[in-house]
């Protein structure tokens, strides 16, 4: 996208592509059921899912990636029921673009194609899988063979260094007490009790559960959803409960890829109960988890959202963007803390010491997750001439630098050069 329609849209891009998937909700509820109220409510259910706000609330891939998710699988399971080959055709284009689209995604599906090929006894999932490998290889002209030794690289990096991913860039792991970032301190807390914490991101994956679990359906497509839900929930678990596993993605977002599924099997079982006696009870239950969910988007909403600011192009971020853009000879950056390094190279143009490739990310190991050297050193050894540090993230003193000069200096941000 052009450089000023992102500046300006850039808080429509997930939004844009999440209202797609509220709408496919929709009309696939419809489909399934012809019930105009129990598609709405699926909606409505999916809206009211935290995690959901959460992801969508900064520009990435992530709601396209899980809206294609949605497409591929609900013809896959078509398929399964009806042998209509027709159906492959929506399941291949949209798994081929989500190889194009979001790494996790495309994880998220080889894990569903081999668990589902398993649990159907078909293999139709797993050669969907390859299938959509080699349309998106030779689609983008082997370029996708690059994102898939990044996205090794990547996973080969945090697999040795998982037990940092909250680590201060300059303090290394911290008590979640010891530190404002409001994301690490809540991620802490999911590790303690998992099962507790899935719940509270994604409360309606509950009644999925329940229903896999107590009363399950003897409708195909009802009885595969569920096993959608299950699988999901089954990897969050897992990614999130053994630390050896925790590299494999942060649990909770195995969820986000059964969003539609959760909803409308919540919104379904609570109309087979309406004419119940339990019917009056799980209403209730219903609007309670729903204001609690609606409550919850609002705190994590304006905690981990608007008022962050660490990861956010602030008024005094502009300002130091624009100052280094002016710059005749720009200067090889050490971004402090690293989450910037993305903004400052896209708004700056300077050289910034990154490995956005993720093939051999490991070359920044030595100042990410955290400073394993002294900043001096890292300096000299990498021919790194300044240092952007956000001062509300570590002062100078925490570096620890010998002498420096302040090149240039806006509210919290500052420009340092070794002397």
């Amino acid at each position: 996208f052009p450089f000023r329609t992102v500046e300006r849209f850039e808080f429509l891009f997930s939004p844009f592509f999440d209202t797609a998937h509220i709408i496919l909700i929709f009309v696939i509820s419809f489909l399934l059921t012809g019930n105009v109220l129990i598609s709405l409510l699926a909606q409505t259910l999916y809206i009211l899912t935290p995690i959901i706000i959460l992801e969508n609330s900064s520009a990435t891939p992530r709601s396209l990636g899980y809206t294609l998710f949605t497409i591929l699988m609900m013809p896959l399971i078509f398929f399964t029921q009806t042998q209509n080959s027709i159906w492959l055709i929506p399941a291949g284009v949209s798994g081929s673009l989500i190889f194009l689209t979001h790494r996790f995604t495309t994880q998220g599906f080889l894990l569903f194609a081999i668990i589902f090929s398993v649990v159907e006894r078909n293999p139709v999932f797993i050669a969907m899988f390859l299938v959509c490998f080699f349309v998106a290889v030779v689609g983008s002209k082997g370029f996708y063979l690059k994102v898939l030794a990044g996205h090794m690289g990547n996973l080969k990096f945090w697999k040795d260094n998982i037990k940092y991913r909250f680590a201060h860039q300059v303090k290394g792991n911290l008590k979640p007490a010891a530190t404002r970032d409001f994301i690490f301190r809540t991620y802490t807390q999911f590790l303690k009790f998992p099962p507790f914490v899935l719940e509270i991101t994604s409360p309606w994956t509950v009644v999925p559960l329940y229903i896999f679990l107590f009363e399950p359906s003897n409708n195909f497509i009802l009885q595969r959803l569920t096993i959608w839900v299950v699988i999901s929930y089954v990897l969050a678990i897992l990614t999130l409960w053994i630390p050896k596993l925790r590299f494999l993605g942060e649990g909770q977002r195995y969820l986000e890829l059964a969003g539609f599924p959760t909803a409308f099997l919540a919104a379904n079982f609570l109309f087979e109960k309406l004419p119940t006696a339990t019917g009056l009870i799980l209403t209730i239950f219903y609007l309670t988890v729903g204001i609690a969910a609606f409550i919850t988007i609002v705190v994590i909403q304006r905690k981990a959202i608007v008022k962050e600011k660490l990861r956010t192009v602030t008024p005094e971020m502009k300002k130091m963007f624009a100052y280094l853009k002016s710059l005749k000879n720009k200067p090889k950056l050490l971004c402090i803390p690293h989450q910037i390094t993305t903004n400052t190279i896209y708004h700056t143009g300077c050289p910034v010491f990154v490995n956005a490739d993720y093939v051999n990310i490991e070359k920044i190991s030595d100042v990410y997750p955290y400073l394993r050297k002294p900043v001096r050193q890292i300096m000299k050894e990498k021919g790194l001439d300044m240092i952007l540090l956000n001062q509300d993230y570590a002062r100078i003193s925490d570096l620890k630098p010998g002498s420096y000069k302040k090149i240039h200096e806006n509210e919290n941000l500052v420009l340092l050069k070794m002397i």
